[in-house]
């Protein structure tokens, strides 16, 4: 059985979670948080992070190349278009979730998330109001921008974007943000589209 070394409060591995939910894979979860950056793990990552994909004695990092090598391994059902430019499209989807989104859902998914429950301290609240106020509305403004009228998968059928896309979502939800359906409803109506999928509900973090 597949091993997925990671913890789900992390989106990437969620990201690969998913996949493997999707794809009906039988996987198991062991938990590594990446921080502090054990020898054990920087052994399987040099760059230190998570989630670590462990097949037998193989151990492969980063979640974009993990769900990639579980399309070679597990090809039914796909998670890249098969249509070229719909290929090209989904991985440029997955990289800017990956990136561009993540450079600021992630900085407020640690002041609001991780440091109340993973460091046991306070958020910055300045740091916090800037990306209330600045980042995160602009980052919205241009994720409802990037959206076709009543989409639930960004591409013609779910793809390693969704992936990708709703486990970044789900980290603007768990820092306590909730999408204003008047002011972005494509985005809202998506959310909640792929948000409601059994696979993220199996990736979601147990916060009992």
């Amino acid at each position: 059985m597949l091993t997925v070394l990671g913890a789900k409060p992390s989106p990437f591995v969620r990201k690969v979670i998913v996949a493997l939910e999707e794809k009906g894979v039988p996987y198991q979860l062991e938990d590594l948080a990446p921080f502090p950056k054990s020898p054990e793990l920087l052994a399987m990552n040099p760059v230190g992070k998570i989630p670590i994909l462990r097949d037998g004695d193989t151990h492969i990092p980063d979640s974009s190349v993990i769900i990639a090598y579980l399309e070679r391994v597990h090809p039914q059902p796909s998670l890249y278009p098969e249509d070229p430019k719909e290929y090209a499209r989904a991985l440029f989807l997955e990289e800017f979730s990956d990136t561009r989104v993540q450079n600021t859902v992630g900085a407020l998914f640690f002041e609001r998330f991780v440091k109340p429950h993973l460091f046991q301290q306070e958020p910055d609240p300045e740091v916090v109001d800037s990306l209330l106020a600045n980042d995160v509305p602009a980052l919205i403004d241009q994720l409802e921008g990037m959206i076709d009228e009543g989409a639930t998968t960004l591409l013609s059928r779910f793809s390693v974007a969704d992936a990708a896309w709703g486990s970044q979502l789900t980290s603007l939800q768990l820092a306590g943000v909730t999408l204003d359906a008047a002011r972005a409803p494509k985005l809202a109506a998506y959310e909640e589209a792929v948000l409601s999928r059994p696979s993220f509900k199996a990736a979601a973090p147990d916060l009992g």
